[in-house]
């Protein structure tokens, strides 16, 4: 079942909420992509403040296009916008992709362990999947230990539209019990 952005679910853990991204994440995004941060590198970065308007315009737009995205994740102490997380299928690349970031003030807290779980549930219960596949560049060290602490297994290598290989890797929901 494909949902419509009208039912858009927010999803909501202990410490954050994911939700829809809105054209008032253009600073979240802006932030990201800055280049004095180089948050944005496995993510084409860095790139300019209108650039990065753009990509959010893109997040958004897969919501309407595909019936799933990325949903902005949101610190609930904070109230503030500290990343992104949600499933992508860009058209030419070869399957869909759990994806995650986050600003860098915000790393190292487990908010990325813990987005994913969200998304990885909703995916199962909301859109019926019982695989989720996520892409990871060689040298992003940060996602290859995320991968393994969400349990991800290596199931193939693939070439993809920008010129990188990645390994591809799976997250088997439908043997998984209780995601979050």
């Amino acid at each position: 079942m494909t949902p419509s952005v009208a039912d858009t679910p927010v999803l909501e853990t202990t410490r954050l909420v994911l939700r829809m991204p809105c054209a008032a994440d253009a600073a979240l995004y802006a932030a990201f992509f800055d280049a004095q941060t180089g948050d944005g590198y496995f993510y084409g970065g860095p790139l300019r403040p209108d650039q990065a308007s753009v990509r959010l315009a893109a997040d958004i737009g897969h919501w309407h296009m595909k019936g799933f995205g990325k949903f902005v994740v949101v610190d609930r102490e904070t109230d503030a916008p500290i990343g992104g997380c949600g499933i992508v299928h860009w058209d030419g690349w070869p399957s869909h992709e759990l994806t995650w970031w986050l600003l860098g003030t915000a790393r190292g807290k487990g908010f990325a362990t813990e987005a994913a779980l969200a998304v990885l549930e909703y995916a199962r219960d909301m859109l019926g999947w019982t695989v989720v596949e996520t892409h990871v560049r060689d040298t992003n060290a940060a996602a290859l230990r995320l991968v393994d602490r969400l349990g991800g297994t290596k199931l193939r290598r693939d070439s993809f539209p920008d010129g990188h290989s990645r390994d591809v890797f799976g997250f088997d929901l439908a043997n998984r019990g209780e995601v979050a």
